[in-house]
């Protein structure tokens, strides 16, 4: 949902809310033992920005079955009643770009040649699952990974043995440039369906595509995708959005949609120079500088992906870290950073500062002056409707979710807005129709915190209690349990 709802459409909706409200009776047979009742508390619901006082939800077996406000009709019988004591809830978090089973980046040798690898490890897995969770995020999808360990994370997360996020996963990257545990790139369209079929069969629901392909391998990759009945997600580069919007294309993925035909006049041939260097990460910011939002190939690009529906995820916090890599210590100070194991701590600014390792001053002076121009690409995006949602490309989204948040705030979209691509935007993004939103018949995915963060984002950081398909977790008690889960190094 991204235009803001009209207001004859609200009083609608809230009509339809009320009526939940009155027509609440307690179950026939009395009290159902399996039931529990939230009550005490303001409900927001960011899909229609309808913020209920002294509120109430009936959960059963994993969904939201009633809810209502207290005061004109006695609250439902419930084998439980909890007390929010005048708090906030709101439907849960969704992270549409969590690479959760993946390692850190590190070079490996493997037969006397360095190998990027980005292999995981179990307990790594699990304490990001569980640092994911304890931010709020009930729900994720991992654009690109290990097709097997998102296999099992799923298998032990649903049997209740693992805490974290509900997953949705890509499989492999289908990208030239090797990456141990990240990518495959088959020798001939054989070996394409061989590997679709491969990666189908260990539950991948989309196949993710990436910079190092062609015109040419993108278009066999659509048509083949879409006879296996997946989806698509493309991480481009030199290939532009138009044309991946013109095949097909399901979702793309980062704000850098750096193609050269997408620039106009001197700006595009300047850009094509410096991009003959390939060691040359300048790009990153450069083609920000040289974008003209209102030219004929952006225009169009708009039309088609609002047209087309083509889903993005902006991931506006990686052109952060490319911007800012040698001021990551200011923006991210260690306290804010206990969601990642340690393996990932002790590399991660290291990682994002070697992107700009040649970079003067005054490049990096004006990296960062891109910033905003990034940030307009968002709003541009959003005003003419193309669907978005929220993603953090990192292994838990710790503190980057909020800050994705907030720069999506700072685009110029309200609070409300922002958590509706937040909510229903990312689960729109991965065809859940019953998660997103506190609604009857929706899975019972709530948050619950100290104040209201449809008037400051920074309100989810008070958030003490997380509630996952009706099972209920303290904050405090999954910070718990990340204790022994740290010990190993890669």
């Amino acid at each position: 949902m991204q235009a803001t709802i009209s207001s004859v459409t609200s009083l609608l909706l809230f009509g339809l809310f009320g009526a939940a409200s009155s027509m609440a009776q307690p179950p026939a047979d009395g009290t159902d033992p399996q039931s529990v009742l939230y009550h005490n508390a303001t409900l927001l619901n960011p899909a229609t920005e309808q913020r209920i006082t002294n509120g109430w939800m009936l959960v059963r077996q994993g969904r939201i079955v009633q809810l209502g406000q207290q005061g004109a009709e006695p609250l439902p019988g419930a084998g439980r009643q909890i007390d929010l004591q005048d708090q906030y809830v709101m439907p849960g978090l969704i992270d549409v770009h969590l690479h959760l089973t993946a390692g850190p980046h590190r070079v490996e040798m493997q037969n006397g040649s360095p190998v990027v690898s980005l292999k995981g490890h179990d307990e790594i897995t699990r304490y990001h699952a569980i640092s994911t969770l304890a931010v709020g995020v009930t729900t994720a999808f991992s654009p690109a990974g290990e097709p097997e360990a998102n296999a099992r994370y799923v298998q032990q997360q649903q049997a209740g043995h693992w805490p974290g996020p509900k997953l949705h996963y890509a499989g492999y990257a289908f990208e030239p440039t090797p990456l141990e545990a990240g990518s495959v790139y088959p020798k001939d369209e054989a070996g394409w369906l061989a590997e679709i079929e491969r990666q189908k069969a260990s539950g991948v629901r989309a196949l993710k595509l990436y910079a190092g392909l062609s015109k040419t391998e993108l278009a066999m990759a659509v048509r083949l995708a879409k006879a296996a009945g997946l989806k698509t997600v493309a991480h481009l580069d030199s290939v532009s959005w138009q044309y991946a919007a013109e095949l097909g294309i399901d979702k793309l993925t980062h704000a850098l949609p750096t193609s050269a035909e997408l620039l106009t006049g001197q700006a595009q041939q300047t850009y094509l120079a410096e991009r003959k260097n390939p060691y040359n990460t300048r790009y990153i910011y450069r083609w920000f500088e040289a974008v003209d939002y209102d030219s004929a190939p952006m225009q169009q690009l708009f039309a088609t992906l609002a047209r087309q529906q083509t889903q993005v995820d902006l991931t506006l916090v990686a052109n952060e870290l490319f911007y800012f890599g040698r001021e990551l210590d200011r923006l991210y100070p260690e306290p804010q950073m206990w969601g990642f194991h340690p393996e990932n701590r002790r590399r991660w600014r290291s990682f994002f500062a070697a992107l700009s390792y040649d970079w003067q001053k005054q490049e990096l002076e004006a990296a960062q002056r891109q910033l905003p121009k990034v940030q307009q690409l968002l709003l541009r995006l959003y005003q003419v409707g193309v669907p978005l949602a929220i993603g953090t490309d990192l292994s838990a989204s710790g503190p980057f979710y909020l800050r994705e948040l907030q720069l999506s705030q700072a685009a110029g979209l309200s609070p409300w807005q922002v958590l509706q691509l937040a909510t229903v935007g990312g689960a729109r993004h991965l065809d859940l129709a019953d998660t997103g939103q506190l609604a009857p018949g929706y899975v019972a995915d709530f948050i619950v915190m100290l104040a209201d963060p449809s008037q400051d984002l920074s309100a989810l950081t008070g958030i003490h209690t997380v509630v996952q398909q009706g099972k209920h977790w303290s904050v405090s008690e999954l910070k718990a349990r990340l204790t022994g889960l740290d010990s190993v190094r890669l």
